[in-house]
């Protein structure tokens, strides 16, 4: 249902926590776009051990290019051009900026008070986050299912990690935390949703993070699912 402006004291379409989660979404578009660039030009295995040596012909070459890709990075871009036009036309603001899928992720982020104020947007969020989980089933496919060991995540709760080992941990901990890699726990780290250990630590010595604080905090954080920095 539309939110009308003239019953929000603050004149967004996008409720506050909305929002919130939206600004987070956006801040990790840069890196999955990122992510699908790789993807999309990502060479395919031309041969393997045992197979015959006998060359093909230039016909024959599988293409460098991935177009499931290519359609979700097309996907993703389309929905960002959009909102930006959108929020342009409305608010009676002029894009002179890149038009690149990261130059248009970090625009909406500087100006989503004015997304939030464009008649509308109160489906930025659900469009954006959509067009962003499709690429991450590309960047990063599902594992297979495999049974969950509970007592192993109850031991690595309670251990103090910094964020390699927290990230090289999760890759054991199951699919609920296959998403949680180091890019992931710096974003709860920005969005306040883990503190450090508290110190004095050496100069030199990295910050540790209370493994349990940060599995629930990346539980708890419904954006969407995380695409994992290394798959």
């Amino acid at each position: 249902m539309r939110v009308a402006a003239m019953d929000n004291p603050n004149h967004m379409f996008i409720p506050r926590h909305e929002l919130k989660l939206l600004r987070e979404l956006l801040r990790e578009i840069p890196d999955l776009a990122l992510d699908l660039g790789i993807a999309v030009t990502k060479q395919a295995r031309l041969g393997e051990v045992g197979r015959s040596r006998k060359p093909r012909r230039p016909s024959e070459q599988p293409l460098p290019y991935h177009v499931a890709a290519a359609d979700a990075a097309e996907e993703l871009h389309n929905a960002l051009v959009g909102w930006v036009r959108l929020t342009c036309e409305q608010r009676d603001i002029d894009y002179t900026g890149p038009t690149s899928t990261p130059a248009l992720a970090k625009w909406l982020h500087r100006n989503i008070v004015a997304l939030a104020m464009t008649e509308g947007s109160e489906t930025a969020l659900p469009e954006i986050r959509d067009a962003m989980q499709a690429a991450e089933w590309i960047v990063c496919p599902p594992m297979r299912p495999h049974a969950v060991d509970q007592a192993r995540i109850d031991r690595a709760r309670k251990l103090m990690l910094n964020v390699s080992g927290i990230a090289a941990l999760a890759k054991e901990l199951g699919e609920e935390y296959r998403h949680l890699t180091k890019r992931r726990v710096h974003v709860l780290k920005e969005a306040g949703r883990i503190l450090p250990v508290p110190g004095p630590w050496r100069i030199d010595w990295p910050v540790l993070y209370f493994v349990g604080d940060v599995l629930d905090a990346h539980l708890s954080l419904p954006i969407r699912e995380r695409h994992a920095e290394a798959c």
